[in-house]
Formats: C-alpha cells, sequence, structure tokens
C-alpha cells in the first residue's frame, strides 16, 4: 500500500504540481491514516464516533486525491493537443495564428498589397503552442489584418465575363443568385434546348473603398447580367430538305461537237435531316448533321454532247456535215433558194440549192445506201440519181450536168460520196441541186434532215 501512494503522489510531483516534499508527507499521511483505520476494525475496542471519525478523514484524503489526479490528467490531456505555431500581433495585439512563417509573411504581403500602407502599424511574429482549432489560413489572416487596419475599406467580390470585370458586389450569395436567375430565365426562353453560357462567369474577392463606382447593388447587377452575358444553346433540328439530282453526260454522233441536248429533265429527290444546331443567343454557330434517310430519290439529269465532227474529209474535198440524218448534199454551194411547200409554180417537193458559180459544184450521197436510179427522168428531174438507205427512207438528187453523174444502179455508196455535178437539166431555170427525201414513198420536207429545223 505505501509503494502504491508513494509512486502516485511522486508522479504528480515529477509533473510538477506539488513539490516532491509535500507529496511524500501526504502519500504517508494517508498511509498512517489506513493503517490506523484497519488496526481500530480489528480491535474494535473504540466507539463507533471514534470510527466515524477515521473514515471521514480518509475519504476527505482519497477526494482529494482523486481531484488531483483528475486534474493533472486533464492538463496532460490539454497539453498534449496543442501544436505548434506562429502568433502574430498587430500593434501589440494577437489577431491569430498560422501554422509556418510562409503563411504568415503570405497574409502580410497581400494585407499590404490592398491597403496599399499600413502608416505606423507594428507586426511581431513569434512561436508558441495553441490549440489546432486556432490556426488561421493565409487568406484569413490577411482579412483580419485588413479589418484590423483598414477601416474605410470593405470587403467585395469582383464579377468578371470573360476575364473583363464587370463590377464588384458586397453579397456573393445574391450576387450567384443573380448570375444563376439570369441562366433559368434563358433556359424558360428556349425550352427544347441544352443551355449555357458562352462566357466565363469569375468571382475575385478584394477589398475596395466603401465610395469606390464599381461596387453595385443587387438590383442593378441583375439589370446589367441581361446585357452582359451572352447564351450558348443547342437543339436538335428536324426537317425535310431536297436531294439535289446528278447532271450526267452521254456522248453520241447525232450531234456535231461542241452541240448537246437534254435526253432528260433531272428533278430533286426529298430526305429527312436530323442536324445538332448550336446559337449563340439567336445566331447560328455551328450545324452537325447526325442522320438522314430518303423519302425520294433524285432523278439523274442526263445530257447529250456531240461528238460528230462537222465536217467530214473526203480527200479532194470536204463534206458538210448537218445536225440532221444526211450530210450537206452539195459541195460550197449552202444557199437555198427554193425552200419545200407551196411556189407560184406549184408546190415543191423538195428543196433547192445554188450559189455563185453553182453549176460543175460536186452533189454528193446524204448517207450510205444502195443507187436504185441513176440516168434521165422525163418527169423534169432531168438527170437524177435515187439512193435506198434501208428502213423506206431515199433521197433523190436532180437537174445534174449531162454526162456527170458518177453512179449506177445498184452500186454501193458512202456518205458523202460524189455522185454528179450541179447542172440545168430538165424543168430547170438555173444551175441549181434539187434534193428530195422520201419516207415509205411519200415525198416530205427534207429540211429537219440535213439541219434547216
Amino acid at each position: 500500500m505505501n509503494k502504491l501512494f508513494d509512486s502516485i503522489f511522486f508522479f504528480i510531483a515529477e509533473l510538477g504540481l506539488l513539490p516532491k516534499k509535500l507529496a511524500g508527507i501526504l502519500a504517508k499521511e494517508i498511509v498512517l491514516l489506513f493503517k490506523s483505520f484497519f488496526k481500530v476494525n480489528k480491535s474494535n475496542k473504540k466507539n463507533s464516533r471514534h470510527r466515524r471519525k477515521h473514515f471521514m478523514e480518509i475519504a476527505i484524503i482519497a477526494i482529494v486525491i482523486m481531484a488531483i489526479v483528475s486534474s493533472t490528467l486533464l492538463i496532460v490531456s490539454k497539453s498534449n493537443d496543442k501544436v505548434s505555431a506562429v502568433q502574430i500581433k498587430v500593434d501589440g495585439e494577437v489577431i491569430g495564428y498560422a501554422n509556418s512563417q510562409t503563411e504568415v509573411d503570405i497574409a502580410k504581403a497581400y494585407a499590404l498589397k490592398v491597403l496599399g500602407s499600413v502608416g505606423n502599424a507594428e507586426f511581431k511574429e513569434r512561436n508558441v503552442k495553441t490549440e489546432a482549432n486556432n490556426i488561421k489560413t493565409a487568406s484569413a489572416l490577411s482579412d483580419i489584418i485588413i479589418k484590423s487596419l483598414g477601416a474605410e475599406l470593405i470587403p467585395v467580390y469582383e464579377i468578371y465575363i470573360s476575364d473583363k470585370l464587370l463590377c464588384a458586389v458586397t453579397d456573393i450569395v445574391e450576387a450567384r443568385a443573380a448570375v444563376n436567375d439570369v441562366y433559368k430565365l434563358t433556359e424558360k426562353l428556349y425550352p427544347n434546348s441544352a443551355v449555357s453560357f458562352s462566357q466565363q462567369v469569375t468571382f475575385n474577392h478584394t477589398y475596395y473603398a466603401k465610395n469606390n463606382q464599381n461596387i453595385m447593388s443587387i438590383p442593378q447587377l441583375r439589370t446589367e447580367l441581361g446585357s452582359a452575358l451572352n447564351f450558348i444553346h443547342a437543339k436538335c433540328e428536324e426537317k425535310i430538305a431536297p436531294t439535289q439530282f446528278e447532271t450526267v453526260e452521254v456522248q453520241t454522233n447525232t450531234l456535231f461537237v461542241g452541240d448537246s441536248r437534254v435526253r432528260r429533265e433531272g428533278e430533286n429527290g426529298e430526305e429527312y435531316k436530323v442536324s445538332l444546331v448550336k446559337y449563340v443567343d439567336n445566331q447560328k454557330i455551328l450545324s452537325e448533321h447526325l442522320l438522314s434517310y430518303s423519302i425520294s430519290d433524285p432523278v439523274t439529269k442526263i445530257v447529250e454532247r456531240g461528238v460528230r465532227a462537222q465536217s467530214l474529209s473526203m480527200g479532194s474535198y470536204t463534206v458538210y456535215q448537218t445536225t440532221g440524218m444526211f450530210c450537206w448534199p452539195v459541195v460550197d454551194p449552202y444557199r437555198v433558194t427554193s425552200p419545200y411547200g407551196h411556189r407560184s409554180l406549184g408546190y415543191h417537193r423538195g428543196i433547192d440549192i445554188s450559189g455563185a458559180n453553182a453549176s460543175g459544184k460536186l452533189v454528193v450521197a446524204g448517207a450510205a445506201g444502195t443507187v436504185i436510179a441513176a440516168g434521165w427522168n422525163n418527169q423534169g428531174y432531168g438527170n437524177y440519181v435515187r439512193i435506198d438507205h434501208g428502213n423506206g427512207v431515199e433521197t433523190l438528187y436532180a437537174h445534174m450536168l449531162n454526162d456527170s453523174l458518177m453512179v449506177n444502179v445498184g452500186d454501193k455508196v458512202q456518205r458523202g460520196q460524189t455522185i454528179g455535178r450541179v447542172g440545168n437539166t430538165g424543168n430547170s431555170f438555173g444551175a441549181h441541186l434539187h434534193f428530195e427525201v422520201r419516207i415509205n414513198g411519200n415525198r416530205i420536207n427534207p429540211a429537219p434532215y440535213i439541219g434547216l429545223q
């Protein structure tokens, strides 16, 4: 028992709460009291009053010991909770604690930047122990310094729109609410779109003089935000769009080089299209195709391009190709002196071709075929030639010079081949070529067949 109490009191003494001598005396007294109490109980010779007195003394001493031990443990616990810190004083008043000298220096530097000058203010720092919850950040310490030394300054929050200062406000919560309200209003304007700011909105905490003109009330801010903020809204747009037809060119020898004609007109189709469209306010900035499907196919336009030469070289002479079925039946003269149809001498069943010095000019076959008549005709044609081109198509060449025919019945001729010379035989009034086209025995207008219509 003696060793137990000695250990307790010497532990307390080591903590510095009691002097070692006093701790020793207390320990011995308690031991003696306990010994005396137990002896009395064993002998049972003294009265109960005496026993109660000893019991009360022992109880009081035990309570004192418990209080000392509890206080000691509490103090030890509190001492263990404290951390190392740097205490900062301004003009002799403790304003806070930081966990390092670096944090203190940062806080002072920012405060001096805001204040510009601190006059005769005195800063002192020292290393101490303090509770962890007393530690302040550099930002919090700088705020405390500014408030203690800059009575004319107030904390504000600058609002930047895409790095451009809009204004400053004193209530950050209401300012954020104002920005959010503008956003919600835009969402209502475009209910079927995804809405976002096209600019970045940022807030910067700082200090202004109370009368700074950049400080704006929340109602003023709401008005300014309406014109300062732009929005991007995106949505899917559906539409029926035309599908452009293609144009295809094909070559044909029924047309001369450089000539063309439309064989079939083109026609646009239709398709259903879905696109992602983005707007800044109401201006379209992007349209991205997502999907489409055809409703009706376009009809391709077909254009024929001529590859037929306009002249056909026959060696010593050249034959003029026409846009019709036959080449020009005369070499050189090109003037039609009497067309097909009614005239004073009666209905003309062909066309007459003449020109300066027409007599003796070469007459050529309009196309390949077989000669079915060649010689003199008593019905007014004079010297003439008829050629069968097949499929019921015939051509006739009349009034040629005597002894100028170059083919006989049964001869096969080619396009542009000479068959005689222009003359003035038969019922003729001047040198010319009378040219006819017959289809299944019917004499028809030759003009379209030699490119005149």
